[in-house]
């Protein structure tokens, strides 16, 4: 920032700041953000909508003719999420009783077929 004397016009003559000029941006117009870039068809209803509150009207039951409720993928609420719990002792029986088959010759056709 630089400063410079201003001049009130009663005699008085006052030190102050004066804000640099702004940048101009490389834009030529603001950006806009705009939800879809072309209209998009609801899978529920099979219409075409431009505005994203439009389209999410017609995932609830009261907005399609099937009068179910649908889930927007990609927008699920991940802090609920809790993931799949194993069993470990489950896990290990499959993976003998598979090598078992192996052993014995119990495999599907397209592996026997394979070049060794």
């Amino acid at each position: 920032m630089t400063h410079a004397w201003f001049d009130l016009g009663n005699g008085r003559t006052v030190y102050r700041r004066v804000p640099e000029p702004r940048q101009k941006s490389s834009m030529a117009c603001p950006y806009i953000v705009r939800p879809f870039s072309e209209p998009v068809q609801s899978m529920a209803d099979g219409k075409f909508y431009t505005d994203a509150a439009s389209l999410r009207a017609t995932y609830k039951a009261s907005g399609n003719p099937q009068g179910i409720d649908y889930i927007e993928v990609g927008n699920e609420d991940v802090t609920t999420f809790t993931p799949p719990q194993r069993d470990r002792k489950a896990d290990r029986e499959a993976i003998e009783r598979a090598i078992n088959d192996v052993e014995n010759g119990n495999v599907p056709p397209i592996l026997t077929e394979l070049p060794v």
